[in-house]
């Protein structure tokens, strides 16, 4: 199927070619050396974003939810666009267009907020992924998401977490720092969201069916993750003696050695992922975990490998349990959710 993209609506590619440095002046508070520089002049050029008057754009500026709307609109739905003495605050139609599409769904103005709140990254992040579907763009599959790395994610709502994965894998919203940390708390400014929407605006459209990610993929790899540690219970039967003077190197990273369970944890680990890199998430929630995953669990003094994820508990395989190796115990949520933290190789 043929494909567009949201950039080419507007201007066209001449517009497109105009370099930073010759579009440079525009604003008055935009400094051409300014990160956001390029992008605010681009999205001002195709009519996303408007400055604040005499010339200036004030980059550090907080977005609204009202100015977000108005922006979201001209980008995606510019022929919906309110026409001139619509009434009431200049935001509200704008507001009103969004919150129709459910653009706004699971956010503070879903809940009762005005359209002057300032929004934080977090709803921004939610924002734009509703905004992209009901605009039909295609979303990031299983694959994609499952290399997203954000170091902050068990920070956020289950339906905040997906969001916040799937506009780092469509690379329209990126970490604040060097190792992709979220800040989902933070404020939007309006250098941000002038970089946001000129990222939204090259998002190809009619794709895969907008939120049909192929789970299909999920499940594989947690099946290969479980056949191959139960590979391994062939060499550690039940009962093998494995203690703290068992150690094992890990290939995941963030640990260099694991003695006694954390040992044996690591062991099995690496035979379901190989050089794949750890990351570390917490707090941990139920729903996050998959097989393979480690747990750190009993006050930072236990950890485990999950071989089956069930609706309210996990069973989990173990070293230096009784001194021992197990294989099968069940572990309910409770235990789950007050682990101290959980690693996972799956690319969260």
């Amino acid at each position: 199927m043929k494909k567009r993209f949201f950039s080419i609506m507007i201007v066209g590619a001449v517009a497109l070619s105009v370099s930073a440095t010759a579009l440079a002046g525009r604003f008055r508070d935009v400094a051409p050396e300014h990160w956001a520089s390029g992008y605010i002049e681009e999205a001002a050029s195709l009519g996303y974003v408007e400055g604040v008057g005499n010339g200036f754009f004030l980059p550090e500026g907080q977005v609204t939810y009202g100015q977000f709307a108005a922006m979201t609109t001209r980008l995606l739905f510019p022929e919906e666009l309110p026409s001139e003495g619509s009434g009431g605050r200049w935001f509200e139609p704008y507001v009103e267009t969004c919150a129709k599409k459910g653009i706004f769904d699971g956010t503070d103005l879903d809940l009762g907020a005005d359209g002057d709140t300032p929004m934080t990254r977090t709803a921004l992040a939610v924002t734009i992924v509703n905004a992209l579907r009901a605009a039909g763009a295609k979303m990031p599959g299983a694959r994609e998401l499952l290399f997203v790395n954000v170091p902050d994610i068990g920070r956020y709502g289950s339906d905040e977490r997906a969001a916040i994965r799937a506009v780092y894998a469509l690379g329209v919203m990126n970490g604040c720092d060097g190792r992709g940390t979220f800040a989902g708390e933070d404020n939007m400014t309006r250098a941000q969201a002038a970089a946001v929407l000129t990222r939204m605006s090259r998002v190809e459209l009619e794709g895969e069916t907008p939120g049909q990610a192929p789970a299909p993929d999920m499940e594989e790899r947690q099946k290969a993750a479980y056949e191959a540690i139960i590979a391994m219970k062939a060499r550690y039967p039940e009962g093998t003696r494995w203690t703290n003077e068992n150690s094992y190197a890990w290939r995941g990273g963030l640990f260099n050695v694991g003695y006694g369970c954390a040992g044996f944890a690591f062991l099995l680990s690496d035979a379901a992922f190989g050089e794949a890199r750890a990351v570390m998430v917490k707090p941990v929630s139920l729903e996050d975990v998959r097989v393979g995953d480690i747990l750190r669990i009993n006050n930072d003094t236990h950890s485990v490998v999950v071989l089956e994820v069930r609706e309210n508990s996990v069973v989990v395989a173990e070293g230096n349990y009784n001194s021992s190796v197990h294989w099968g115990r069940e572990l309910p949520g409770s235990t789950v959710e007050s682990a101290n933290y959980l690693l996972t190789r799956y690319g969260n």
